[in-house]
């Protein structure tokens, strides 16, 4: 049984699984995205997607026919960040130790080991960074970003960010 649950994690998993030994960073940038939608990827209504926050460039969605079961877990809720509308970003809610306590687990087998900061565990590929938080045994967050439109985000708030005295 356990053998079985360690399979269907694997292939529930929204990350591009093939031709790579296990516990790979490169699986990041080989997925560029998350659950098929590429970073990068056009809004479009046939994501069903509903608006939870806008922040003018910045837009937050939540699909309306999402699937919360991710492997072994399952999210509270999953947010789409779009950028200009272009998919930037995903994060991931957990809540409840019996799922809290798998993500960690689970990303380190399908990305290796990571670098702890803190209560943070984090991938850098060259496309996609990946962070996941816990900051109790019941509670767990994580971020899947494009690299390339966090630095588009970073310098746009930067720029539009009044100068101090």
């Amino acid at each position: 049984m356990k053998r079985f649950r360690g399979l269907a994690v694997l292939a529930l998993l929204p990350f591009s699984l093939h031709a790579q030994q296990s516990g790979s960073v490169r699986r990041l940038d080989e997925s560029n995205g998350f659950r098929g939608l590429h970073f990068g990827a056009p809004l479009t209504g046939a994501l069903h997607l509903k608006l939870i926050q806008d922040r003018g460039d910045e837009k937050i969605y939540e699909r309306t026919d999402e699937n919360l079961q991710l492997g072994a877990f399952v999210a509270t809720r999953i947010h789409y960040k779009f950028f200009r509308g272009q998919f930037a970003a995903v994060t991931i809610i957990v809540k409840g130790a019996e799922h809290a306590q798998q993500v960690l687990p689970t990303f380190q087998n399908v990305y290796g080991p990571g670098k702890m900061e803190g209560f943070s565990c984090k991938w850098q590929g060259q496309q996609v960074a990946l962070s996941c938080a816990s900051w109790s045994d019941d509670n767990a967050i994580l971020a899947m970003t494009s690299v390339a439109l966090a630095a588009q985000m970073k310098q746009a708030q930067a720029t539009t960010k009044p100068a101090s005295k």
